[in-house]
């Protein structure tokens, strides 16, 4: 990739990346791709920390996905491209496309941001800036967005997890870390079926934010397709955030 908007990295996976099977974890795929998100943002001068020192807002992601023909091994080192495809006066896209050390694509990503004041918690117009507008290559990856994402009702089952937020959980924005939700998600989920199982795609839609001090319950589901849904509910009953786990 050659266009001057596209930002491109390296990643050398870490022994900590790695799970009791010396799997890739799920957990540090997202963890990398948003940290890389990041670190494109800050070098094109329209990163979270510029944004909250300079007028009070913040970036928040909402919607996430990623597909992987193969995982990365223990000290693999990736090549990762990053670009904003689109920007609109509320929501932004930006994908990712993953390489391995011998240069084959690997994986591609896609994700969805808005731009929130964080005192009134409210969306802030993004095409106002012209250095991100500027950024927009209009270039797509084969991965779509996840739409809707309808998760069963749990009914009256028992929580497979529960957690109280605490400190370690907290972001910079005063909310929960994106990536905490699908470690407590993974959490719940049978240790001996994420050995024997790899994932090929996720999903991830951020339904509203989970504070300091609240209580969270998951939940998830096996579909028939091979596929495993999961959810976060607060103790009003409401969904935080729903995922789509497909396992190969």
């Amino acid at each position: 990739m050659n266009d001057y908007r596209i930002n491109t990295y390296t990643y050398q996976v870490m022994p900590q990346d790695l799970d009791g099977k010396r799997h890739f974890r799920a957990v540090a795929l997202e963890m990398m791709l948003l940290n890389i998100a990041g670190k494109a943002a800050d070098d094109r001068n329209f990163g979270a920390f510029k944004m909250i020192d300079s007028g009070g807002i913040s970036w928040v992601l909402l919607k996430f996905a990623v597909e992987m023909s193969a995982m990365p091994a223990e000290d693999d080192i990736l090549t990762v491209n990053t670009w904003v495809e689109k920007v609109g006066s509320l929501l932004t896209t930006r994908n990712y496309e993953i390489l391995n050390q011998a240069g084959e694509i690997i994986g591609y990503a896609t994700s969805e941001w808005a731009l929130i004041d964080l005192v009134s918690r409210r969306p802030m117009n993004i095409s106002a800036d012209n250095a991100i507008s500027a950024c927009a290559t209009g270039e797509k990856v084969p991965v779509a967005l996840p739409g809707r994402l309808t998760v069963p009702e749990p009914g009256q089952d028992t929580p497979r997890h529960t957690v109280k937020v605490s400190y370690s959980d907290i972001d910079f924005n005063g909310h929960t870390n994106s990536m905490r939700y699908l470690q407590w998600m993974l959490d719940a989920y049978p240790i001996e079926k994420i050995y024997e199982n790899r994932m090929a795609r996720l999903e991830i839609i951020y339904v509203h934010e989970v504070l300091h001090g609240e209580t969270v319950n998951v939940y998830y589901m096996d579909q028939d397709d091979g596929s495993t849904l999961f959810v976060v509910k607060d103790q009003g009953g409401n969904d935080c955030v729903r995922t789509r786990i497909v396992w190969r």
